[in-house]
Formats: structure tokens, sequence, C-alpha cells
């Protein structure tokens, strides 16, 4: 029984950190990125960002990305706390679901 507990505790908050991570995705990256994350809107195709579905970076790479920013990427790390930045990073490599 503990053990059940336990599994539904972790799946839970899974859910509940992939849930803030699609609305902190959606308030901060959609503009560049757009809602699927190929970046082919007017504004991605602008700045030239990249496809973030074919992206080969680590949890822990994406996660220095968002927080300092690369090249035209504005650096969040001062606008997202550190568990929200955990957060959008696990729903993108999620598969944005």
């Amino acid at each position: 029984m503990k053990r059940l507990f336990v599994a539904a505790a972790l799946i839970a908050t899974a859910t509940a950190a992939s849930a803030d991570g699609k609305s902190t995705f959606t308030a901060k990256c959609v503009a560049c990125h757009g809602a699927d994350g190929k970046g082919q809107g007017a504004m991605g195709k602008k700045l030239g960002v990249k496809d973030l579905t074919a992206s080969k970076l680590t949890a822990a790479e994406m996660e220095a990305t968002v927080t300092s920013g690369k090249g035209k990427m504005t650096p969040f790390g001062g606008k997202l706390t550190p568990a929200e930045i955990k957060d959008v990073v696990a729903y993108v490599r999620g598969g944005l679901k």
C-alpha cells in the first residue's frame, strides 16, 4: 500500500510539473517557438529560432540556455524561478505534452 501511495504521489507531481511547464511555455516561449515548438511562426522565422522538437540538448543544457539565453534568445534566469525553468524544460523534453 505504501508503494502504491508513493507511486501515485510521483505521478501527481510529474503531472503538476507538466501542467506548470505548459503554462510557463505558453506564457513565455510560444511567441517565438510556437505552440508546437517548431519555431515556424512569423517571429520564430524572423529570429531563426531552433526547432525544439528536434533538439539534442540535455536537460541541463536546456536549463542553462533558458536561464542565460543564447544568441537572440532572452535570458529568463531573472524572470523565472529555477523550478519554473525545470518545469518548462521537462515539458519541452516530454514532447510538449
